[in-house]
């Protein structure tokens, strides 16, 4: 019996410190005369019906079978929908930005739904500090650091790649992306509380099993991870060091070409991320979504097993707000295959470095000019700058047509 709850012994009676039990002089009625409630307690045979029941109204005194589980906030679907949403969300961002805005307001939804939740939920003492701090982490998603970053910028009237989200006038948009840096705070703030200021549901299991310390434990997982395989960590290290210095060696006539600044850090990224896109795909979108989903999942591995699927509300939601990105997703998949064959590596390995790019791609202004043949137009379009800015390259039709009628722009450059 003691081996059905997931390493936590049944052998302690429940409820732990209930006065009915372990005291034979006692005559209450009420412990001599049992309820019909009671009765059918007594009678559970289950193992997860007692959870069940455990967990309804968990002691605050006891952790006698770990953290309960909150499926509203870290179940399955609540972790995979999110971890869905922020990265497809940040592709968008990043290669097709005139695509972003549902997905835009589906990670609103989705990051509002944790943050205020929570702070319920803290407010009426019915989340653990455990889930608190899961909710907090879901919830700064690498995209949303990226979102708000955008907001400054925008607010110091710079350009950005999200002008359809956070253009002139949006302000209702910037504001709804800064309001998220107090609530989090605030959540936060609770959740660093000791249990004598402020409990938090089943805080007997913050002493039991994380220590007091469960919020630096929970972002721990990655650090540790490293420091017991460290050739690992330093292959990850090795991988960016070594791709931005090629890519930098390779493209250090053009950004140093106005010999104005000796570390020009806005035209070095501007440069390198124009001519490897990859770069900035495994910089900006893998690894910090890396990071982040392995916090989570090792963390909650540590932490608390037993958290499963069950069609509730807050789950159900969380599912269907991924449909937004979903959609958007699927507009841009044609634009991938080309994407992928144009880029640097793909083109050294295929041997085509010396052939026409398959689609246009955003040049910079101030890029060295390329060779080209008097009837190559996929060439024509990339030194003239007929594909979307920062964007996944257009389709061959879309190209040809802009060719032949002329088309012709200069494609910004944005950070």
């Amino acid at each position: 019996m003691s081996t059905v709850f997931d390493g936590f012994s049944a052998n302690t009676v429940f409820p732990d410190h209930d006065w009915c039990f372990g005291d034979p002089s006692n005559a209450s009625s009420i412990c001599q005369i049992p309820t019909d409630t009671m009765i059918r307690f007594l009678n559970i045979s289950s193992p997860s019906s007692y959870l069940d029941v455990y967990c309804a109204n968990p002691p605050v005194d006891s952790c006698s079978f770990g953290y309960c589980p909150n499926p509203d906030v870290a179940s399955p679907a609540v972790r995979y929908s999110t971890y869905f949403s922020s990265l497809v969300s940040a592709i968008l961002v990043l290669y097709s930005p005139e695509d972003v805005t549902s997905a835009f307001f589906a990670q609103l939804l989705n990051v509002y739904s944790l943050i205020v939740a929570a702070i319920i939920s803290i407010g009426k003492h019915n989340l653990t500090k455990l889930h608190s701090v899961i909710a907090l982490t879901l919830a700064a998603s690498p995209l949303s650091l990226y979102l708000i970053m955008y907001v400054f910028r925008s607010l110091l009237g710079k350009q950005t790649r999200l002008q359809a989200v956070f253009g002139p006038g949006m302000y209702l948009n910037r504001a709804l992306v800064l309001i998220m840096l107090p609530l989090w705070a605030s959540v936060l703030s609770f959740t660093a509380l000791p249990t004598s200021v402020w409990q938090f549901q089943q805080s007997a299991c913050d002493t039991e099993i994380a220590s007091n310390h469960v919020a630096s434990l929970f972002f721990l997982p990655f650090i540790i991870f490293f420091a017991e395989f460290p050739y690992i960590g330093a292959l990850i290290l090795a991988s960016v060091v070594v791709s931005w210095g090629i890519a930098i060696w390779r493209l250090r006539q053009i950004i140093w070409a106005k010999h104005d600044r000796y570390l020009p850090l806005g035209r070095l990224w501007r440069k390198v991320v124009n001519r490897y896109p990859f770069i900035q795909f495994y910089s900006v979108i893998v690894l910090p979504h890396a990071f982040w989903i392995f916090n989570v999942e090792i963390g909650l591995e540590i932490l608390s097993t037993r958290e499963s699927f069950s069609a509730t509300y807050g789950q159900l939601l969380a599912i269907f707000v991924t449909v937004p990105p979903f959609i958007q997703l699927c507009i841009i998949l044609p634009r991938i295959p080309n994407w992928f064959i144009d880029l640097a590596w793909v083109r050294l390995l295929t041997g085509r470095r010396n052939q026409p790019f398959r689609s246009a791609r955003p040049q910079d202004e101030s890029a060295l000019p390329m060779q080209q043949g008097p009837h190559d137009p996929t060439r024509a379009g990339l030194l003239t700058g007929d594909a979307k800015v920062d964007g996944l390259p257009l389709q061959m039709d879309e190209l040809d047509s802009k060719v032949h009628s002329g088309a012709s722009s200069r494609s910004a450059s944005y950070m």
